[in-house]
């Protein structure tokens, strides 16, 4: 006959538990962003690989594009080829580092540390949903 549920112990029942559960498929692969290809062209910059940016980032390159147009206090256009063209001369060095603050700020979740979240506009409110943990972040607007 078998135990009931009282002859087994702690241990037991948490090895009993876990054998049950179905088998965590975890995707460790790197997230890594590709850094910005630059050409410089007179008193302009043209970020070639923007849309692959955008795309690696999960986010639209009208809201990567105005990101870096408030950051650099710049004009910026986007050309039908997907490249960024800034006004005025920046170093490739300042253009990593703000994607790095765009990944941190505006596409890592903050609770999980996940890179698969959504962006959403809420009114005048942007929200962090992570599509991993399922948490809800405000955030600033820019």
């Amino acid at each position: 006959m078998g135990k009931s549920i009282r002859d087994y112990d702690y241990e037991e029942l948490l090895d009993r538990l876990y054998a049950k559960l179905p088998k965590k498929q975890v995707k460790t692969e790197p997230f890594e962003v590709p850094k910005a290809e630059i050409i410089v062209v007179g008193n302009r910059i043209i970020i070639r690989n923007f849309r692959q940016i955008a795309d690696v980032l999960n986010r639209e390159p009208k809201l990567l594009m105005r990101y870096f147009v408030k950051e650099l206090a710049v004009p910026g256009t986007i050309d039908e080829s997907g490249a960024l063209i800034l006004q005025g001369r920046f170093s490739s060095t300042i253009i990593n580092r703000l994607i790095d603050r765009f990944v941190k700020n505006y596409v890592l979740c903050p609770t999980c540390g996940s890179r698969f979240t959504v962006l959403e506009k809420v009114g005048k409110v942007f929200k962090l949903r992570c599509l991993a943990c399922g948490a809800e972040t405000t955030l600033t607007a820019f």
